[in-house]
């Protein structure tokens, strides 16, 4: 006993040392915690940068999106500025005016009447002034009606009543009302199909800005997703591997120790109490 008690006073002092190691390792598990403490903060300072990110992208995708309203209304009043603008310019000559040397300033519409025929050879008909337009011959007359000015003589054998109207629309005669008329409503027509192609242009445009904007946002959000999952993962993963190692090292070592010491106690006292006991069995035989 006296032995015993001698083994384990001197296991005392590896046992204190044992748990003064314990007590120097507590401020490292310490630390690891504040570690782990720093990178959640870093991941919610990386989160709000994400966020910020993101709200700048918003805001570029609304200013394309004014910035291609602005144009098509720009567009849309220039087609309107062009369109007003033909409507009023000045009438194209007939190549007939343009040969005999008259210009658009000097050029003045005829004042078209209906032909007039009279007893003796008819008079001229459909005369302009400055435009010259042939006078047609009735029957009953020796010769035509004479022509205006820069107009041709009438032809002989007309009958009487039968000459149409000038204001009727006549191929020969291309600055008639109803061929200025005509030509009129085609230019109108060309300028609405005009103005009908560019707006479905500009919708067409407006159309693939706005896909081209959706697929943008669509690949920011991606990004921004896949950054806050590769932040996350490597995050959980330090916080649960310092904090599982602090845990087993804090678990295990005391435990560890605990048992060694049991153990080297139990081993030492085996061979101090097994010869005890022979010589209490073997004094009877011997006396």
């Amino acid at each position: 006993l006296t032995v015993a008690a001698a083994v384990e006073a001197a296991a005392a002092p590896e046992g204190a040392a044992d748990s003064a190691a314990a007590a120097a390792a507590a401020p490292e598990g310490a630390a690891d915690s504040a570690a782990a403490a720093a990178a959640v903060a870093a991941a919610a300072a990386a989160a709000a940068e994400g966020a910020a990110a993101a709200a700048a992208a918003t805001a570029a995708a609304a200013a394309v999106a004014a910035a291609a309203a602005a144009a098509a209304a720009t567009a849309t009043a220039a087609a309107a500025a062009a369109a007003a603008a033909v409507s009023t310019a000045i009438p194209i000559l007939p190549s007939s005016l343009s040969r005999r040397g008259h210009t658009a300033a000097s050029w003045r519409a005829p004042t078209w009447r209906p032909h007039q025929p009279s007893g003796r050879g008819g008079g001229g008909g459909c005369g302009g002034s400055g435009a010259g337009g042939g006078g047609g011959g009735v029957e009953g007359g020796s010769s035509g009606g004479g022509g205006g000015s820069g107009g041709s003589s009438g032809s002989h054998g007309g009958r009487p009543g039968t000459l149409p109207p000038c204001d009727i629309y006549d191929p020969a005669v291309p600055d008639s009302p109803a061929h200025s008329a005509s030509s009129h409503q085609h230019q109108q027509q060309q300028q609405q199909q005009k103005e009908q192609q560019q707006q479905q242009q500009q919708q067409q445009q407006q159309v693939q800005q706005q896909q081209v904007q959706q697929q943008q946002q669509q690949e920011v959000q991606q990004r921004m997703e896949q950054q806050q999952q590769q932040q996350q993962q490597p995050q959980a993963v330090q916080q649960q591997q310092p904090q599982q190692e602090v845990q087993q090292q804090h678990q295990q070592q005391p435990q560890q120790q605990v048992q060694q010491q049991h153990q080297q106690q139990q081993q030492q006292q085996q061979p101090l109490q097994q010869p005890h006991r022979h010589r209490r069995t073997t004094s009877p035989v011997l006396a």
